[in-house]
């Protein structure tokens, strides 16, 4: 049942709450791209992001049983994405997602865990191997903790995988059953459609395109535009703010009912 008196604050996780560090491996050339945005990657190169899932474990040990894809955002023919699947998992793919892995470990570290994932282009192969980490804003932690505290209930919704997606959510004390991981944009606007059916308001906190569905099913949409950059993300967007900290005190203004 709807309860007028509470909110919900959805936030995305890369970019908004964790500063991350991408890595985009080309299988075939082993060209290196750090720090691109594997969204418009995926987007100009008419191709598929698609999650690796299952324990890291098994990646580092080549363990392909424990593995499962999904496909995180695509710009693919119907009939090639619905043919994504486990046998993209070869020798040589294990290999990119293992070295991927390592270059973000020795670029730039991570306190959240390896997250990897495929880039499968309009021929249905593997292109590219991405490999994310990154670390918690310096704000991030306090602003969320103070949300939370206000008595809103603090989800997770991100596209990254799910042991890095806990490892975040715990150390910002939102708790297990509030987190998505693996979401794609369609997930999350699903999440945000499901929670204004029990909340008196549903806030969204996100920072590129792919929140633009789920911002559009939410009261309010607040986008975190760190570098000061353009951030013309359309009518969908109510505020656009350098910091989480100027959520906590927009969360703070917001009548639930």
């Amino acid at each position: 049942m709807r309860s007028p008196l509470r909110k919900a604050v959805v936030f995305d996780k890369s970019g908004t709450t964790v500063d991350p560090c991408r890595v985009v491996l080309g299988l075939r050339t082993g060209t290196c791209y750090y720090h691109i945005s594997t969204l418009a990657y995926v987007r100009d190169r008419r191709s598929a992001l698609v999650n690796v899932r299952g324990p890291f474990s098994a990646i580092m040990n080549g363990d392909v049983k424990r593995l499962r894809l999904k496909v995180s955002c695509s710009a693919l023919p119907p009939e090639v994405e619905k043919a994504i699947g486990p046998d993209l998992l070869t020798g040589d793919v294990m290999e990119g997602l293992r070295a991927a892995a390592e270059k973000v470990r020795c670029h730039c570290g991570s306190d959240l865990g390896i997250c990897t994932a495929l880039v499968v282009d309009p021929e249905g192969r593997v292109s590219d191997i991405v490999g994310l980490g990154g670390r918690l804003y310096d704000e991030v932690p306090g602003a969320i903790r103070s949300i939370i505290a206000s008595g809103a209930d603090v989800f997770l919704a991100t596209g990254n995988c799910e042991e890095s997606s806990l490892k975040c959510g715990k150390a910002l004390g939102v708790r297990r059953e509030f987190i998505v991981f693996d979401a794609s944009p369609r997930d999350k606007c699903k999440l945000v459609r499901k929670l204004r059916g029990f909340y008196g308001s549903v806030i969204m906190v996100g920072n590129d395109i792919n929140d633009l569905p789920a911002m559009r099913e939410a009261d309010v949409a607040i986008i975190v535009n760190r570098d000061g950059g353009g951030c013309d993300l359309g009518p969908e967007v109510d505020y656009v703010v350098p910091s989480l900290r100027e959520v906590e005190r927009i969360v703070a203004r917001i009548d639930s009912a």
